[in-house]
C-alpha cells in the first residue's frame, strides 16, 4: 500500500466522524425521500404516549396533496386511525411499527379512489377491536396498494378488504385469530407473493356475496399452519378459499400444514388452480366443489393428504373442468370428516389426463358418486402404489364414461372396480366385465 492510500487509526476516526456528521446532516434528505417526516407532525417514535391524534392530523394534510406520511423507524402507540383517498403512509419495513391500543381497528377507510401503506408494520398484541373486521379495515376503495407490510396478532382477521381493487404484495400476515386475509366483493385485486401463517381460521380468503366475476390473481404465496379455531367440517381451516368468485387465478402458490385443503373452490366460475405445492394437509388438498362452473386443474403437487383433488358436486351443479400433469402422492385414509384415502376424484363433463399418482391408500383414481357421473374421460394417466387403480360408479343412470390409455402399476386389489356408492359390485374390469355397463367404455389400459 502507498502512502496515498494508507490509511491510519486517527485518519480512520476522522473520517467516522465526517461521515457522522454528514449523515446527521443528510438524514432530514433521506426521510425527505420517503415523504413527510412525521416529527414535523410532532410525532415521536419509542414515545409510551398515545399518538393517534397527531396521526391523524399528519394523515389528513399530506393525503390533500398525495405526499407520503413518513414514520422512521420505531413504535407509535394509536387506535382508529381513519384514511381518506390519496392517504399515503410509508416506513421502514419491519422497523416502522404501529401499535394498536386496542378497542377499533388500527387503520381503516371507507372510500377512496387509492390508499397506500407502505413499509410498514401493524401489531395488533392480540388485543381486543372493539367488534371490527379486521386490524387494517378497508373498504370501497378502488385501488389499495399494500406493499412490504407487517400485519400480525389480531384479534380477528388481519387484513380485512370490502369492494376493493389493487395490489396486496410482500406481505405478511401472522397470528390473526381469523382469516390473515380477506378480500369480500373485491374486483381485479393482486394478491402476489405474500406469507401468511399461524392463522386461526383461513389463510386467504377471496369471496363474492354472490356468484359473480372477481377477477382475483392469487399468485406465488407462501400460506402455513392455518388451523381451524371455529370448526365445522371445512369452511375453516383452509390455506386458499375462493367462495362464488369468477375468472380468479390461483397460482405458483406455496401451501402446507393446513388442517382442512390447501385450496378450497366453492361454486367458482371459470377457475385456474395451476402450478401450486400442497405438502400436510388435513383433508383433501385440492378442492372444487358445489356449483361451480368450469375449473382447470393443472401442474399441480400435492404430497401428503386425505385426498388429493377432488372436482365434485354434479348434484349441486358442479360441471365442466381439465384436470391434468397433476402429481399426487402419500394419500392416505383419514377419519372425518370423510375417510377417503382417494388420489383423484372427478364427476362431470372433465378431462382428467396426464396425472401421476402414487401411494393411495384406496384408489389412484374415482370416477363418480352414485349416479352423479357424466361425460368423463380419463386417458393417460398412471397410478402406482394403491390399493386400486380406477373405483367408478357403475350405478344407474351415469353417462358416457371412457376410461383408456393409462397405465396400472403395483395394485393390491384390483386395476378397475365398479362401484354401486361405497360397495363394490365388479370383478376386475380391466380383465372383463364392462360391457355390462353400456355407458363405460375401457379400453387399452396397461396393467403391471
Amino acid at each position: 500500500m502507498n502512502a496515498t492510500t494508507r490509511i491510519t487509526r486517527r485518519g480512520f476516526l476522522l473520517s467516522g466522524a465526517a461521515l457522522a456528521a454528514t449523515g446527521a446532516a443528510a438524514r432530514p434528505a433521506c426521510a425527505q425521500a420517503y415523504g413527510l417526516d412525521a416529527a414535523r407532525f410532532g410525532i415521536v417514535a419509542d414515545s409510551s404516549a398515545d399518538q393517534t391524534a397527531a396521526l391523524q392530523r399528519a394523515i389528513n394534510e399530506t393525503r390533500i396533496t398525495g405526499t407520503p406520511l413518513f414514520l422512521p423507524p420505531g413504535r407509535y402507540l394509536a387506535r382508529g386511525l381513519v384514511l381518506r383517498s390519496g392517504a399515503r403512509i410509508t416506513g421502514v419495513a419491519g422497523a416502522s411499527r404501529l401499535v394498536a391500543l386496542g378497542d377499533s381497528a388500527l387503520v381503516s377507510a371507507q372510500g377512496g379512489d387509492t390508499i397506500g401503506l407502505d413499509g410498514l408494520v401493524f401489531d395488533g398484541v392480540a388485543r381486543e377491536l372493539g367488534g371490527a373486521q379486521a386490524l387494517v379495515d378497508l373498504s370501497g376503495v378502488k385501488a389499495v396498494s399494500i406493499t412490504d407490510c407487517t400485519i400480525e396478532n389480531s384479534w380477528a382477521d388481519g387484513l380485512y378488504l370490502n369492494d376493493c381493487g389493487g395490489r396486496v404484495a410482500n406481505t405478511s400476515i401472522s397470528g390473526a385469530l381469523g382469516a390473515g386475509l380477506f378480500s369480500l366483493d373485491g374486483h381485479d385485486l393482486d394478491i402476489t407473493g405474500n406469507h401468511v401463517f399461524d392463522c386461526g381460521d383461513n389463510g386467504i380468503m377471496v369471496w363474492q356475496s354472490a356468484k359473480q366475476p372477481d377477477g382475483a390473481m392469487i399468485a406465488n404465496n407462501r400460506v402455513e399452519r392455518i388451523h381451524n379455531r371455529s370448526g365445522g367440517d371445512g369452511p375453516y381451516g383452509n390455506g386458499i378459499v375462493v367462495f362464488r368468485g369468477g375468472d380468479v387465478t390461483v397460482t405458483g402458490n406455496h401451501v402446507r400444514d393446513c388442517t382442512f385443503s390447501a385450496i378450497r373452490v366453492n361454486s367458482g366460475s371459470n377457475t385456474i388452480v395451476a402450478q401450486n405445492n400442497c405438502t400436510r394437509l388435513g383433508e383433501v388438498a385440492i378442492f372444487v366443489e358445489f356449483a361451480y362452473d368450469g375449473a382447470v386443474v393443472a401442474n399441480n403437487i400435492v404430497d401428503t393428504a386425505t385426498h388429493g383433488i377432488s372436482v365434485t358436486n354434479l348434484d349441486q351443479g358442479g360441471h365442466l373442468a381439465v384436470v391434468s400433469g397433476n402429481l399426487i402422492r402419500n394419500i392416505e385414509i383419514g377419519d372425518f370428516p370423510e375417510p377417503r384415502g382417494n388420489g383423484i376424484f372427478v364427476s362431470a363433463d372433465t378431462s382428467l389426463t396426464g396425472n401421476v399418482v402414487e401411494n393411495a391408500a384406496a384408489s389412484g383414481f374415482a370416477l363418480g358418486f352414485g349416479p352423479y357421473l357424466r361425460n368423463v374421460t380419463a386417458t393417460g394417466n398412471v397410478v402406482r402404489k394403491a390399493a386400486v387403480g380406477f373405483e367408478i360408479s357403475v350405478v344407474e343412470g351415469i353417462e358416457a364414461v371412457l376410461v383408456a390409455d393409462n397405465v396400472i402399476s403395483q395394485v393390491s386389489k384390483a386395476a378397475i372396480l365398479g362401484m354401486e356408492w361405497d360397495t363394490v359390485v365388479t370383478g376386475d374390469l380391466a380383465e372383463d366385465g364392462a360391457e355390462a355397463y353400456p355407458a363405460l367404455t375401457i379400453a387399452r389400459n396397461r396393467v403391471g
